[in-house]
């Protein structure tokens, strides 16, 4: 079982930034995984989709609790289904064309940790730019 990340999967999706909120990227990430185990692919990027909602502009996976907070928090508006592409299953995040450096290596930390518990032999890298999302199944998790 090994987990690889493509080593330029947010250059590939954006431009780099050194201003605004810290290092980053000018994009909404997207995350594509190459498996050969599709299913538990798409089970951790499931997972892994409903913890980003809580990752902040630091890097921080923030509790419920620090999120009602009264300090501000920059994080994700809108995590995607989980798409069935010909490539591997996918999801994007909406996070307004701002992606600091925190924030997309928690996301990646936290796919990781996520395929690994899958158990399987993964790549995360990004989905082609053209890639029309609305031709794709969902996948769905078992009832």
């Amino acid at each position: 079982m090994s987990v690889t990340v493509a080593p330029d999967i947010f250059d590939q999706q954006g431009e780099k930034y050194e201003e605004g909120l810290g290092d980053g990227w000018e994009t909404s990430p997207a995350f594509l995984v190459v498996s050969d185990d599709q299913d538990k692919a798409a089970r951790a990027l499931y997972a892994a989709a409903g913890r980003f909602y809580s990752v902040d502009q630091d890097g921080n996976e923030l509790t419920r609790a620090e999120m009602t907070g009264e300090y501000p928090q920059y994080t994700p508006n809108y995590v995607s289904d989980v798409y069935l592409t010909d490539q591997g299953p996918m999801i994007w995040t909406d996070t307004k064309g701002e992606l600091t450096k925190g924030m997309a290596e928690e996301m990646l930390r936290i796919l990781v940790a996520e395929l690994r518990a899958q158990g399987i032999t993964a790549q995360i890298t990004a989905p082609p730019a053209d890639l029309p999302l609305d031709e794709q199944r969902i996948w769905r998790p078992p009832v």
